[in-house]
């Protein structure tokens, strides 16, 4: 390995990774950190990458890397040449919005200072990524080193350390073994589960009253007259960035249809056919309605939500794009989950199952520490 990496460091050539099914089994790896998503093979990111990691995958990562706002770096753990962690991280520069604004990782954690987001962004879920045929040993010293660098980053630059946003319980666990971290309850995100059975087994499974009000929902849409398509990302952007910014408008979201565009471009072309929309559109052709969706493994992201609110006909058309549209989607994909976002009572009404989050920090000054985590608030009582 030679070179210069985007950042200034010597870089981890392509050409140099060994095959990805390589067998681990070393107890000090080496650490890189490189500039750029581009700098890694996509196959051996993504190796790591487990059925819920699409907001860590290579595609994903590619696509948020292009938004100026933040710097985005990522700390590599190698075995030989064979990648067996990693762990993104973001300097912002300016965040428009709350979910990943330091002023609210400074409340919730009771913290001091400014802090690199580590493991993802723009998203509600992340974590450290880790090879899952290593030895236990050898994967929490892989952690303490991918974390271990990162603080380095964080300390040169001046910050007070790293924190990790929306982490689900497994990945609290693989911190705390590897680092002293401060952790709490954040969030929870919306899964639902046996999509592969079809919309019609997976309505009579849910409680009988739920089960009456799925149909009215369904029967409604049915009866509307709308003409339902599933399309391209890359093929409906502008009309998309219009629906979903009229949406985020009544959320108090002010980002610019300009600015969506550009981002849903950047997506589709990062994510490529993993990217599809689920779309309702009247008998003139034009969308009303739509749901930007990520495929990834075995499951299905919702992405965003667009809707033209004066133009609906009162047929659900936000909970037949959200859930019972996609988990038709999910049936003849071959998919068997849905990743609905953060949880909503009206997703768990509909059969969503909420799983807990947790936003964790891992301070600057603190390597001496022996691992384990304090929990703020008492947090660790509800759903760890």
């Amino acid at each position: 390995m030679g070179g210069q990496r985007s950042d200034g460091g010597p870089a981890t050539e392509r050409s140099d990774w060994r095959p990805c099914s390589e067998s681990a089994d070393v107890c000090a790896p080496r650490v890189r950190v490189v500039g750029g998503i581009g700098e890694v093979e996509a196959e051996c990111w993504n190796a790591l990458a487990g059925a819920d990691d699409f907001y860590m995958s290579h595609e994903w990562l590619a696509s948020i890397e292009r938004d100026r706002v933040a710097r985005a770096r990522y700390v590599l753990a190698l075995a030989g040449d064979r990648l067996i962690g990693a762990l993104p991280i973001y300097r912002l520069l300016y965040e428009g919005g709350t979910f990943y604004q330091n002023q609210r990782f400074r409340t919730l954690l009771g913290i001091e200072g400014d802090h690199l987001v580590a493991g993802s962004r723009l998203c509600n879920r992340g974590g450290v990524l880790l090879a899952d045929d290593l030895r236990a040993d050898v994967g929490e010293q892989t952690v303490r080193v991918l974390l271990q660098a990162a603080l380095a980053v964080a300390e040169g630059e001046g910050l007070h350390g790293i924190v990790l946003p929306y982490l689900p319980a497994a990945q609290v666990q693989r911190i705390r073994r590897a680092a002293w971290v401060v952790a709490a309850r954040d969030d929870a995100e919306a899964i639902v589960s046996g999509a592969s059975v079809g919309v019609d087994a997976y309505v009579e499974r849910l409680p009988k009253k739920r089960r009456y009000y799925a149909r009215q929902e369904r029967d409604r849409y049915a009866k509307a007259g709308w003409r339902s398509g599933v399309e391209p990302l890359a093929g409906c952007v502008p009309e998309v960035a219009r629906l979903v910014s009229e949406v985020n408008r009544r959320h108090g979201d002010t980002v610019p249809d300009f600015l969506l565009r550009r981002i849903f471009r950047w997506e589709a072309r990062a994510v490529g056919p993993r990217a599809v929309v689920l779309t309702c559109r009247d008998e003139r052709g034009a969308l009303v309605a739509c749901a930007v969706d990520f495929v990834w493994r075995d499951m299905l992201y919702l992405h965003a939500v667009g809707l033209d609110h004066e133009r609906l006909r009162d047929s659900f058309e936000y909970f037949n794009l959200m859930i019972y549209r996609a988990i038709e989607y999910a049936s003849e994909h071959g998919l068997d989950r849905l990743h609905l976002g953060l949880v909503t009572r009206a997703k768990t009404l509909r059969g969503a199952v909420a799983n807990p989050l947790w936003t964790a920090a891992v301070l600057c000054g603190t390597a001496g520490r022996a691992p384990g985590v304090r929990f703020v608030d008492g947090s660790a009582d509800t759903g760890m």
